[in-house]
């Protein structure tokens, strides 16, 4: 909404009043909720997996295969003390000397999915071939977690909705 619009509700009464400078793309690639036509297609974000375990550059890989492991997974997230994504350890990394850190076997830049990403067109995608997880974050990089290939065909062949709060 515009800044006069803002200001006009709080005149008339309204005390929980923002003006988002940002745009709606940009509420949406923050996985904020969404309403209308665009809840109805189901997107990243709305089947994100926020359980995925994750690590830091410092951490030996020998204690971090095991969590990931333990969780039922086969990636793990690279975060810093924000969460914002570094680097992701998944295949052969997480087979490395169990003494080694994670910053040195990790992949850097990692490709990474807004949440407002539609999840037909993230399927139909012939570069998402073989793909079987993807890293969902923030237009700044925040992790919102992890979008399972499996999880995004069944909300298709379901025909389920994205709005779910």
């Amino acid at each position: 909404m515009s800044a006069r619009a803002a200001w006009r509700l709080e005149e008339l009464g309204f005390t929980a009043v923002y003006d988002y400078v940002a745009s709606k793309v940009d509420w949406f690639a923050n996985g904020r909720p969404r309403e209308g036509t665009s809840a109805e297609t189901p997107w990243a974000g709305d089947l994100v997996r926020r359980d995925v375990p994750t690590c830091s550059l410092r951490d030996p890989v020998g204690g971090v295969r095991e969590r990931v492991v333990a969780a039922g997974y086969d990636v793990c997230p690279v975060v810093n003390e924000q969460h914002i994504v570094l680097g992701l350890l998944h295949g052969d990394a997480l087979s490395k000397d169990p003494d080694a850190r994670v910053g040195d076997v990790m992949e850097l830049g990692p490709k990474r999915l807004r949440p407002s990403e539609p999840v037909e067109k993230l399927l139909q995608s012939r570069a998402n071939d073989g793909i079987k997880s993807w890293v969902v974050t923030t237009s700044h990089g925040k992790l919102l977690g992890l979008l399972l290939r499996t999880d995004a065909e069944t909300a298709l062949s379901e025909g389920r909705t994205g709005s779910r709060s």
